[in-house]
């Protein structure tokens, strides 16, 4: 009996892997410039950009306050603000409080937020 149960294994088993393989095939034709979706927009706004030189004072999660030298250009007195950071933006700066940085940011909606903090 064992040798019978063997048989019906060996001739079931790639059976059912070249379904499964037959399964996976190369899926629906790419769809062509007419059928294509419209591309998304942009996640940030493209308003400009501004930069300026500080230090870090407080970061709570993704808020991080700077005691800063302001950008005229944006209209930013020097003084003590928050700006909204990303984990990317975290992830390639120095994240301590007391660490002098320098900043690039922008405004979204009422809000600052970083693009970029580097050490100084």
């Amino acid at each position: 009996m064992n040798s019978v149960k063997a048989m019906k294994i060996k001739t079931i088993l790639p059976i059912v892997l070249v379904s499964a393989l037959a399964a996976c095939g190369p899926g629906k034709p790419a769809k062509t410039a007419s059928e294509a979706p419209a591309a998304a927009p942009a996640a940030l706004p493209a308003g400009p950009e501004y930069d300026s030189i500080g230090v870090i004072a407080v970061i709570e999660g993704q808020a991080v306050t700077l005691d800063h030298e302001g950008a005229s250009a944006a209209q930013l007195t020097p003084g003590r603000t928050a700006f909204q950071a990303y984990g990317d933006i975290l992830a390639e700066a120095p994240i301590a409080p007391g660490a002098r940085v320098a900043f690039k940011f922008h405004k979204v909606g009422d809000a600052w937020e970083l693009t970029e903090l580097k050490a100084r």
